[in-house]
């Protein structure tokens, strides 16, 4: 199947920006900046809201929400990258990477209560996700998760693996044996990123139910998942390609 191409424009400054971190961070730490914003979004900082700025410190435990239409990206320290779709709501509440020390486990926990997100791992390669209605555990993928009508809520993976796991089940999504990245990253000297596509793997999440099998997401349904995540100016140079 043939998709159009997604382009996305990275912070070429992003690992001047964000510090390396050393050791476990506490609240109030820096952990990452924005690399892209659209429309309304706030950032809550221990109680104070903000509207941030590209290039703008995120620091553990602040509150990103979005708004109608609204996008934010961000760049963690291990380059892990995030970005949320409109009226969503998420927080990285631990985060630990030492990038000299090898022997050091590298820990990374982001609680997405609303909201599509796309999440690509970096040098931390296990990260766990916590949604409303499951716990994702990500090891060196790339995928999204978000509504998908209904009151369900679908994750899909487009490299790598995610386990997803509720209080009734659980299912493992590999990318690896049957496609490959939909948003494989290429990055130039400019910081722009090519994402390709492909089919991705995914389950779907229904309140008081496990998650389905795995199965292979149809173009219709991976579209409107990329949608909810792609800005406006994306879309603009798409058209006119």
């Amino acid at each position: 199947m043939q998709y159009r191409h997604v382009f996305t424009l990275g912070a070429a400054l992003a690992f001047v920006l964000v510090p390396q971190m050393a050791t476990r961070a506490q609240s109030g730490d820096p952990v990452g900046v924005v690399q892209r914003l659209q429309g309304d979004v706030t950032i809550i900082h221990s109680g104070n809201r903000a509207k941030p700025l590209e290039g703008m410190t995120i620091f553990l435990q602040d509150r990103l929400v979005t708004g109608a239409s609204a996008r934010i990206q961000i760049m963690l320290a291990d380059d892990t990258q995030i970005t949320l779709g409109e009226k969503a709501e998420a927080v990285v509440m631990r985060y630990q990477f030492n990038p000299f020390v090898s022997e050091q486990k590298s820990v990374m926990v982001v609680e997405v209560s609303r909201g599509a997100f796309l999440l690509t791992t970096g040098r931390i390669s296990s990260i766990e996700v916590k949604t409303a209605l499951a716990a994702l555990t990500a090891t060196g993928t790339e995928f999204w998760a978000g509504a998908t009508g209904g009151g369900d809520e679908g994750v899909a993976v487009f490299a790598g693996a995610v386990d997803v796991t509720n209080e009734l089940g659980s299912v493992v999504l590999s990318a690896r044996a049957v496609t490959q990245p939909r948003f494989q990253s290429q990055r130039s000297t400019l910081g722009t990123f090519l994402r390709s596509s492909t089919d991705p793997v995914g389950t779907t999440l229904t309140r008081g139910k496990g998650p389905t099998e795995a199965v292979i997401w149809q173009q219709e349904k991976t579209d409107r998942a990329v949608d909810a995540i792609t800005f406006d100016s994306e879309i603009a140079q798409n058209v006119t390609r």
